[in-house]
Formats: structure tokens, C-alpha cells, sequence
């Protein structure tokens, strides 16, 4: 069973960073938010933990349907008879789609 989040967990990103290239910080806050700062800045921007969800759950339709095309694509240069892969429906708001640049 997973731990409830009581507390606020700060951690530094390892990869992620911000237009100036400054490191980011993460902190999972205790009321089911998330908070990113750039190191060395005070400047903080929350997200309710349910927006992020709802964009996992779009870039990962995005992406099982991206690879579904690949092989598509791939069995057709084989010469295969295959059927086209429909893309996902589109079920949150159309805001979602554009900030993850998803046409």
C-alpha cells in the first residue's frame, strides 16, 4: 500500500529544466498538487495532481496509437494487407491536446 501524501516532497529534476536551462524543482505538495520552480528562482507554478493525470492519460493514448501506426506502416512496406489503426477519441478538452502539441 502506497504512503499517503501528508507532507510536501521537494526533489530536483534530473533532466527537465526551463527555457534558461536552470534545473527544476518539484514538490509534490499534501493537498494533491504539484509545484515546479526553477533553481535559484522564487517563483513557483502549482497544477492539481487530476490535470497532470489527465495529460498522462492523453500523451499515453498518443503514444500506444503512434506506435500501433509505426507497425502499421511497417507490415504495408512489406507488403502486408493490415489494417489502419483509428486514433483514440477525443474525451477532455481541446486546451489538453494543444499544450501537449498533439494534432
Amino acid at each position: 500500500m502506497a504512503t499517503l501524501l501528508t507532507k510536501d516532497v521537494t526533489r530536483e529534476a534530473y533532466l527537465a529544466s526551463d527555457l534558461q536551462g536552470r534545473k527544476l524543482i518539484v514538490t509534490l505538495k499534501g493537498g494533491d498538487m504539484i509545484a515546479f520552480r526553477p533553481k535559484g528562482r522564487k517563483v513557483t507554478y502549482e497544477v492539481p495532481l487530476a490535470a497532470c493525470y489527465n495529460m498522462a492519460l492523453i500523451y499515453s493514448a498518443h503514444e500506444w496509437y503512434r506506435k500501433r501506426l509505426e507497425e502499421y506502416n511497417r507490415k504495408r512496406k512489406a507488403g502486408l494487407r493490415v489494417r489502419k489503426p483509428k486514433p483514440m477519441a477525443r474525451i477532455f478538452s481541446r486546451k489538453y491536446y494543444e499544450a501537449l502539441k498533439i494534432n
